[in-house]
C-alpha cells in the first residue's frame, strides 16, 4: 500500500493550539487564547464572498485588571472550564484577588459578550480597575487557507447609540463591529482605525466584587453594528447568559460516565455551531467542513462531511434545524453534490467525483425521517427532486461488468487506481435501501421495489467481488479494478468496519473478523500500536479518530471507551488523527464534521443503542 503520487497530505501538527472555540449560528469565536483570555478572531459566514470573513485582532478583546495602580495579570495561569459544555470560563487567583471571565455568543444574537468579575478575597480594601482593551488589526477571508482582505476601515464613537464601532469596506461594507459596556466604561479609541480601551475604577472591601460586561455586535455595516451593540446591552449580560445556558442544557445528552458525557456534549456543540451556520450577508443557512480557520480545509462544503458525519449530531441536538438544512441546503448543493468540494453557494470548488458523497444525502434524509417520523418532509418538491437526482447520479457510476459502483476519489479525497471501493459500495447499498424505504413511506410501491431490487443486486455483487483470500482466510478487500486486481487497505474515513456499522454483515461474521484482524495487524502498514493506537492511512500516517468512531459503533471491547475518555485529542475535540503514544492531535485540528460523528457514535454506543436511522 503506497501513497498515490497525486495525493494531497494535510499539515502535521506538533500538538494542539492553545485555543478554545465557541460561537453560535451567526458568530464564530475560534481563537480564544488559553494563556491570556484574549479573543483574537470573530468570524462570520459570508455567502457572496463564499467563505469565512474574520475580524482578526491583537487581540479583539482582552481583560484589563489593575490592583492599587499596578497591572495584575493571570496570564499563563488561568484555569479554564466549559459551562454547559460549550461556554468558556476562566478563573485566576493572585495577591488576595480572584477573577473570572466568561465568553459567549448569545444564542440567536449576532454578537458576543465578555464578562469580567473581580473580587477581593482577603486583606484590606483594594483599589481595583477592571475593563477591556482590543485592536481590530486585520480582516481575513478563510476558505481552505486564509488570506488578508484589502480595504479601508472607518468608524468611531456614535453619539446616537453611544456605541464605539468600526466598519471594514472593500468598495462596499463587508464587516463591522460595535461595542458597548455595562456599567459604562467610557470606551474610547486609543489608536485609529480601531484600537480601544475602557476601564472602571472602584474600591472593594474583602468579600466585595464587581462585574463588567463588554458587548460586541457583528453586522455587515456600521449601522447594524452600532445599533446591535445597544441591543445587546439593553438585553443585559445576565439574561443573555441564562438564555444561552438553558438552550444548551436542554440539548445536551447525559451518559452514566461524566467524563464521556463531557466529551460527547463538547463535540456535539462544536459540530452544531462550527459545521453549519447562517450567512451574515443573506441569512442563508449553509453547511461547512469547519468554521475554524485552523482546520486546513475550512469554509467549504463536502457532502459526506455534512450529511454523513455532522448531520447526525445536528439531528440529535436540534431536529428542527436538521429539517431546515435538508430543505434549504440539499437543493443548493444538489447540482454538484458528489464533487470533492463546493463553495458555500454550491459552485464547484475542488472537482472530482466521490461515491460516498453521492450516497450521504440519502442516508441523512432517511435518518431524519426514521428518527422524527416526519413523513411530510418527503413531499417537499426540493426533496422529491433530490431523491430522483441522487438515484440518477449513483446509477451513472455503476460498472456493468461487476455490478459495483465506481469512484474517482477515495474517502480521504485522494485518487485511486482501484475505483470499485467496497466500503463505498456498502454505503450505496445502504442508500438504495434508504431510498426504497422513503418511496414506500410515500406510497410509491413500484419505485420502492426498483430501489430494493437494486440494493439486493448490489449486495450480491459486493459479496461476489469483495471477498478475497487474506492471511487468515477469506476477508474483505478494500477495492478492486475492472481487470480483477484487488487491494488490501484501510482508510478510517471510509473504514471497512462500516460494513458492520451499517448492517451489511454482523460483527461476528468470520469474513469481517478476518478483516478486522488484518486491519489491526502488522500486515497493515498503517496500523499504529500504542496506548492510543489505531488504523491510519497513507493520507495521514497516524491513528485516525474515525477509527475510534467506527470501533465505538462495532467493537464491544470497553477499551475503546477508555481511549475516547482519556485521549487529549484537540483540547478534547475530535481531530483527523492523533499521536499513538500521547493521543494529541497530529492532523486535522478543529474538524467540526468529525466532532459530530464522534458525538453521535458515543451516543449510539452509550446512550440509546437502538436509535433509529443511524449507522
Amino acid at each position: 500500500m503506497s501513497a498515490h503520487p497525486l495525493m494531497t497530505k494535510p499539515p502535521v501538527l506538533e500538538g494542539p493550539l492553545p485555543y478554545l472555540p465557541t460561537g453560535n449560528l451567526w458568530v464564530s469565536l475560534p481563537q480564544i487564547d488559553r494563556r491570556d483570555g484574549g479573543v483574537y478572531r470573530v468570524g462570520v459566514l459570508h455567502e457572496h464572498l463564499n467563505g469565512l470573513v474574520e475580524a482578526v485582532g491583537a487581540p479583539l478583546a482582552r481583560p484589563v485588571i489593575r490592583l492599587d495602580g499596578r497591572p495584575l495579570s493571570f496570564a499563563g495561569s488561568l484555569h479554564w472550564s466549559r459551562e454547559a459544555f460549550w461556554l468558556p470560563v476562566w478563573r485566576g487567583v493572585g495577591e488576595g484577588v480572584s477573577a473570572e471571565g466568561r465568553i459567549w455568543a448569545p444564542v440567536a444574537e449576532v454578537g458576543m459578550v465578555y464578562t469580567l468579575t473581580v473580587a477581593v478575597e482577603a486583606g484590606p480594601a483594594r483599589t481595583v480597575e477592571v475593563g477591556f482593551e482590543g485592536h481590530w488589526a486585520e480582516t481575513a477571508l478563510s476558505r481552505f487557507g486564509s488570506r488578508l482582505l484589502e480595504g479601508a476601515m472607518t468608524g468611531g464613537f456614535d453619539p446616537w447609540t453611544r456605541s464605539l464601532f468600526a466598519e471594514f469596506r472593500a468598495g462596499m461594507p463587508i464587516l463591522a463591529l460595535g461595542l458597548q459596556a455595562d456599567p459604562p466604561l467610557t470606551l474610547a479609541m486609543v489608536e485609529p482605525p480601531f484600537a480601544y480601551r475602557g476601564a472602571l475604577s472602584t474600591t472593594l472591601a474583602p468579600g466585595e466584587r464587581i462585574t463588567v460586561a463588554l458587548y460586541m455586535a457583528v453586522a455587515p455595516d456600521g449601522d447594524g453594528a452600532r445599533t446591535g451593540a445597544l441591543h445587546l446591552r439593553r438585553r443585559g449580560w445576565a439574561a443573555l447568559w441564562a438564555e444561552t445556558h438553558a438552550w444548551l442544557e436542554a440539548r445536551s445528552r447525559r451518559l452514566e460516565d461524566p467524563l464521556l458525557t463531557a466529551r460527547l456534549n463538547e463535540n456535539l456543540f462544536f459540530a452544531y455551531f462550527f459545521s453549519q451556520g447562517d450567512c451574515l450577508d443573506t441569512g442563508a443557512p449553509v453547511m461547512v467542513t469547519s468554521r475554524s480557520p485552523f482546520y486546513y480545509v475550512s469554509g467549504a462544503f463536502w457532502s459526506r462531511d455534512a450529511f454523513l458525519w455532522s448531520f447526525p449530531a445536528i439531528l440529535l441536538a436540534d431536529p428542527e434545524r436538521a429539517r431546515l438544512l435538508l430543505l434549504r441546503c440539499l437543493p443548493r448543493y444538489l447540482p454538484h453534490i458528489a464533487d470533492h468540494a463546493l463553495y458555500l453557494n454550491g459552485v464547484q470548488l475542488y472537482p472530482g467525483f466521490e461515491l460516498d458523497q453521492a450516497a450521504a444525502p440519502l442516508l441523512a434524509l432517511g435518518q431524519y425521517v426514521a428518527t422524527t417520523g416526519d413523513i411530510e418532509v418527503l413531499h417537499a418538491p426540493a426533496l422529491r427532486e433530490a431523491l430522483e437526482t441522487l438515484g440518477k447520479v449513483l446509477e451513472a457510476h455503476r460498472d456493468p461488468g461487476t455490478g459495483l459502483y465506481e469512484t474517482f476519489l477515495l474517502p480521504t479525497d485522494d485518487p485511486t487506481d482501484f475505483p470499485l471501493v467496497i466500503s463505498n459500495n456498502v454505503l450505496v447499498w445502504a442508500a438504495l435501501r434508504t431510498g426504497a424505504d422513503l418511496y414506500r413511506r410515500m406510497g410509491e410501491a413500484e419505485r420502492a421495489e426498483r430501489w430494493e431490487q437494486a440494493a439486493a443486486e448490489l449486495a450480491a455483487a459486493i459479496r461476489r467481488w469483495g471477498i478475497v483470500e487474506g492471511p487468515w482466510g477469506p476477508m474483505w478487500a478494500w477495492a478492486r479494478d475492472r481487470a480483477g486486481r484487488f487491494e488490501l487497505r484501510e482508510e478510517p474515513p471510509g473504514s471497512l468496519r462500516l460494513l458492520a456499522a451499517y448492517g451489511f454483515c454482523p460483527p461476528e461474521d468470520p469474513v469481517y473478523q478476518n478483516t478486522v484482524r488484518w486491519i489491526t495487524s502488522a500486515h497493515n502498514p498503517y496500523f499504529f500500536p500504542g496506548p492510543f493506537g489505531g488504523a491510519g492511512s497513507p493520507h495521514f500516517p497516524f491513528p485516525g479518530v474515525f477509527d475510534l468512531c467506527y470501533r465505538l459503533l462495532t467493537d464491544s471491547d470497553p477499551g475503546v471507551l477508555d481511549q475516547v475518555r482519556e485521549a487529549p485529542l484537540d483540547e478534547g475535540l475530535a481531530c483527523e488523527s492523533i499521536d499513538p503514544q500521547t493521543g494529541v492531535v497530529r492532523t486535522g485540528a478543529a474538524m467540526a464534521s468529525l466532532a459530530g460523528f464522534l458525538a453521535w457514535a458515543l451516543w449510539v454506543r452509550c446512550g440509546r443503542p437502538n436509535q433509529p436511522g443511524g449507522p
